[in-house]
């Protein structure tokens, strides 16, 4: 990363060095296993939407497994991480306001989901059936746990106005709970919402009445 954040896994591929028929064949297969699953998706079918041919593919990654698991690691070993710090160093400004703290928070992540759409549908179709790449995210939990106790719990408790029945991981999971099925409904009905701002200050409303006190 060298320091850099980049809004996408595309922007971060463009910025690698490596060779032409290896970039393609990483962006066609973000592009096809996000739309058509792992499974569903044939190297042949990589081969065709990246201009190039199977053999390339394979001159690059012995498998198709092994193609998914070179998109997957640097999203989760690097991106991730610094998408994560770079979000939990400006929870500071927040300090005494939990509305402004909610709605950053949800402005901020669901951005960060939408600019990484085919990522993400990509690593939660695979945590459900793939056990390395449920190590690789549990791992990067782990690591998560110090920075998140130093900037979500400070700040959370510095508003003093979380009801207090209320632990730090109910008002994420209260956030993910809502967030997360709105991501979805935006991405595969997108026509079922109207306006997508006012959604997002509808879900703000629907937290804050939920955690306040």
């Amino acid at each position: 990363m060298e320091g850099s954040i980049f809004k996408s896994y595309r922007d971060w591929l463009d910025e690698q060095k490596m060779p032409k028929g290896k970039r393609s064949a990483l962006l066609a297969g973000l592009e096809l296993f996000a739309k058509n699953g792992y499974d569903g998706t044939s190297t042949a079918q990589i081969a065709e939407t990246a201009g190039i041919s199977q053999a390339t593919i394979f001159k690059y990654f012995k498998t198709k497994y092994d193609l998914l698991i070179a998109i997957l690691s640097p999203i989760i070993e690097n991106l991730i991480p610094a998408y994560r710090d770079d979000f939990f160093a400006k929870f500071d400004g927040f300090n005494n306001d939990l509305p402004g703290l909610i709605s950053f928070v949800i402005e901020d992540r669901y951005n960060f989901l939408k600019d990484n759409a085919d990522s993400i549908l990509i690593l939660l179709s695979q945590l459900l059936i793939n056990e390395d790449v449920r190590k690789l995210f549990v791992k990067l939990i782990n690591d998560s746990q110090s920075i998140f106790a130093k900037t979500v719990l400070k700040t959370l408790k510095s508003t003093n106005a979380v009801k207090d029945d209320l632990d730090p991981m109910e008002v994420v999971r209260t956030i993910v709970g809502q967030l997360a099925p709105f991501f979805l409904q935006m991405h595969f009905l997108p026509y079922t919402i109207e306006d997508e701002q006012k959604s997002l200050k509808s879900i703000e409303k629907i937290v804050l009445n939920i955690i306040s006190k």
